[in-house]
């Protein structure tokens, strides 16, 4: 089993280090690598979250903050028109199924509350692009917590960097023991738990945590193969959409656990765009409706959902007098370089 990092040095796709050559909690371009996580097969995973253990794990809150007390921040102006990488289904075809189909809404913005519409997903989850969301189980300060992820391609998920790190400023910080468990319902793993090889957030959650950290709220890790595939190949990948304006329409995804939901089923929130946020730092998150709750953090805020299925956006906080909202940090140039450091990495 390779322990998950490039043996070719140098640099990896798009210009991104290789993580052979970066120390773990060290600056890389804005990006901070952790240590090598320890489990490293499926049957090591299976071993630590058994399925008593992951219905026992906390919901790692959805963070709340006071916005008035924090001073506002001067917006980053974004494109008319930014990227794109497009997503893929699974190498062998599997659950190609049905594709959802939902326009791609643009909007001026809302005051709160702001209009949502949030239903189960009663698909089936082993359909593209459903299984690529799942449940991310960890560590923490002895506690075990879930959150929630997606997979971008190769070996890479994205969640919320409060989901990978306590934002401390600390190497002791760093989620442990973490897997990720794609299409996850009524406590099944139709495709396994895959661990962790290493984790990945930005510097400016690791250092500034709440508040001025929740501008680069975002996070992932590069996750070990399984029976020599890679994760995009086993449940294909969301594509991802970074620079493009704010007003847009996401259908938000993940697994609530914090009542009144249980964790169990996927739950997703369509809205569009409301208002920006204010946490003392730019670029100024983006706001939308939505009342999922912990658990949920790191779902993907997918963009033209049922067609072009990109990630532009993750589950991060609210207000804490609001809660009917939550915030995403906004993806441009910050959220590439997080996206194209983990995408490089190899398992």
């Amino acid at each position: 089993m390779s322990n998950g990092r490039s043996t070719e040095g140098g640099q990896g796709t798009s210009g991104t280090p290789n993580p052979v050559d970066v120390r773990p909690d060290t600056d890389t371009g804005g990006n901070i690598f952790s240590p090598t996580q320890q489990l490293t097969t499926m049957a090591e995973a299976e071993q630590v979250w058994t399925t008593a253990a992951m219905e026992a794990a906390q919901p790692c809150d959805v963070i709340e903050i006071d916005e008035d007390a924090l001073g506002d921040s001067a917006a980053v102006a974004d494109q008319d028109a930014g990227g794109l990488s497009s997503g893929g289904r699974p190498a062998d075809g599997d659950g190609d199924g049905q594709d959802a189909q939902a326009a791609d809404v643009e909007t001026l913005g809302y005051a709160y509350p702001p209009p949502f519409t949030r239903y189960e997903n009663f698909a089936d989850y082993s359909l593209w692009p459903y299984r690529t969301v799942g449940k991310l189980f960890f560590k923490q300060g002895g506690s075990s917590f879930v959150c929630s992820a997606s997979s971008i391609g190769g070996c890479a998920i994205i969640t919320a960097g409060h989901c990978v790190h306590q934002g401390n400023d600390s190497p002791g910080g760093w989620a442990t023991d973490v897997i990720f468990v794609p299409a996850y319902k009524d406590g099944n793993a139709p495709f396994g738990q895959w661990p962790a090889n290493y984790l990945v957030t930005r510097t400016q959650w690791y250092r500034n945590g709440i508040p001025k950290g929740l501008s680069e709220d975002i996070g992932g890790a590069v996750l070990h193969r399984q029976g020599g595939r890679t994760i995009s190949e086993r449940v294909g990948f969301l594509g991802f959409a970074w620079n493009w304006k704010r007003e847009q329409h996401w259908h938000s995804m993940g697994y609530p656990a914090a009542a009144p939901f249980d964790g169990r089923r996927m739950q997703i929130c369509a809205s569009s765009y409301a208002y920006d946020g204010s946490v003392g730092a730019t670029p100024n998150p983006v706001g939308a409706g939505n009342d999922l709750t912990g658990g949920c953090s790191g779902g993907p805020w997918v963009w033209q959902f049922g067609t072009g299925n990109y990630v532009n956006g993750v589950n991060s906080y609210r207000r804490s007098t609001h809660p009917l909202e939550l915030y995403s940090p906004y993806f441009g140039d910050a959220a590439k370089s997080l996206f194209d450091t983990i995408r490089a990495g190899t398992c």
